[in-house]
């Protein structure tokens, strides 16, 4: 007697109801492992952009936002800092690089981020390396001629500058790769910036931004982001009036968005994370640690919804448990039969067993090709609103879930498995003669 193709014949004979306990099953164990994976696989991508940089120095507020601002384009600037205290925090021993960064404007819902030319030389990515152009290069503009040129602009001389210089201003842009690829753009074409982040018709005429290089995908948000001369966001109209030219504080027009610093490691980091934080103008963060303070905050949900996803799966085994035993009565004859052909008390009991067990299995495998699918949709979207490339991808561990859910579909089994071992043959088939 061959157990395994009576369990299949049976599992394929009442396909309607094994269908519907199946997908039960599988939708729980989608739900278990879409979270997982999707969280493991966004934190990893959430902290490679982190490690852009080890340091963020911004206007005093929430570090959070300080971070997600600079590094991931979202939400918006708490503020300002001088480009004075932005001088002598690059000046501190065991400072490696640091590139000022102006935020506030967009070009198409893609934010636009004043830079200097170094930003282009020393950002390093983990995994990709260094920046790389796919078509054309970096602008050639310094943060040496960012201070010397901000100076002009807004030092003693300032009430003597005359605009006619800003005609000798040289707008050029850098875009990411998803920003080429989805706005069709290429080097030589101009874009015209948009006052502010969110919608606006209020445009940067005068700012007509012509595009000299197109950086290669980094799985970052860089890819999703305009970077021009850091300098033009100070020289395009509108942006710093006679009025705000007089303002102080974190509100200065005149200030600096954030500062992305690269120090040396151990010693001299913690010292300059501690004299910025002692500064009344200035707070500096660690943006990984951030990150990581982010998604243990997310964790606590996640692990709620992972909570009712088991919850899920643990009905759907019941249901395969009610399933087998509801049919138990309308079954007894075929297991006296059995029973008449030989089989034993053991062989009865096993075949229901297995039969829990396969449609816990086929659950288990569909849920996770369900999640699978799930997670890449997602991650999809997240890209595109984030612009960070999350890897998903399935392990030994879904692996492991599949034998569980299996063998958890075994043991709800038993308790109908244990109503056949008690059917008595000669009972059932002498009640039917």
């Amino acid at each position: 007697m061959n157990i395994v193709k009576i369990v299949v014949r049976n599992v394929k004979r009442r396909r309607l109801s094994t269908s519907l306990t199946a997908a039960s099953v599988a939708l729980g164990v989608a739900l278990f492992v879409a979270i997982g994976v999707l969280r493991q696989a966004s934190e990893q991508g959430f902290q490679r952009t982190a490690g852009i940089c080890d340091t963020i120095v911004g206007a005093k507020g929430d570090s959070l936002q300080l971070s997600l601002n600079t590094l991931y384009h979202m939400g918006f600037s708490a503020g300002n800092i001088s480009l004075g205290s932005f001088n002598d925090i690059r000046n501190q021993d065991g400072v490696a690089w640091a590139a000022p960064i102006a935020l506030g404007d967009s070009y198409r819902s893609h934010r636009i981020v004043g830079v200097s030319s170094e930003f282009f030389e020393q950002i390093n990515i983990a995994g990709s390396g260094s920046l790389s152009f796919s078509e054309g290069g970096p602008f050639d503009f310094s943060t040496d001629q960012f201070v010397e040129e901000h100076e002009h602009l807004f030092g003693e001389q300032h009430a003597g500058h005359d605009h006619e210089d800003d005609e000798h201003v040289s707008y050029q842009a850098v875009i990411g790769a998803n920003v080429a690829t989805k706005l069709l753009l290429k080097v030589g074409d101009k874009i015209v910036p948009t006052h502010g982040v969110e919608k606006s018709i209020e445009q940067h005429h005068d700012a007509a931004s012509e595009i000299v290089g197109i950086l290669e995908a980094t799985g970052t948000p860089i890819d999703r982001a305009i970077y021009i001369p850091i300098i033009a966001y100070y020289k395009m109209e509108g942006h710093v009036t006679d009025h705000e030219a007089e303002l102080e504080g974190t509100r200065d027009a005149r200030g600096i968005s954030a500062i992305m610093l690269s120090t040396k490691s151990g010693y001299y980091r913690q010292q300059i994370y501690r004299n910025i934080n002692n500064r009344l103008d200035a707070m500096a963060v660690f943006p990984s640690i951030e990150m990581r303070k982010l998604f243990k905050l997310i964790g606590s949900g996640d692990m709620v919804l992972r909570i009712i996803s088991l919850l899920v799966v643990v009905v759907a085994l019941i249901g395969v448990l009610v399933s087998l035993y509801n049919a138990m009565g309308a079954r007894r004859k075929e297991f006296a039969i059995l029973r008449a052909l030989g089989a034993s008390r053991r062989s009865v009991m096993i075949i229901v067993s297995l039969e829990s067990a396969i449609i816990a299995f086929i659950g288990a495998v569909f849920g996770v090709l369900l999640a699978s699918l799930a997670a890449l949709v997602l991650a999809t979207e997240l890209h595109a609103f984030s612009g960070v490339t999350i890897n998903v991808s399935l392990g030994v561990e879904e692996i492991y879930l599949i034998v569980i859910v299996t063998s958890a579909g075994a043991l709800a089994g038993l308790i109908p498995a244990l109503e056949a071992y008690r059917t008595e043959a000669a009972k059932q088939l002498s009640s039917n003669v």
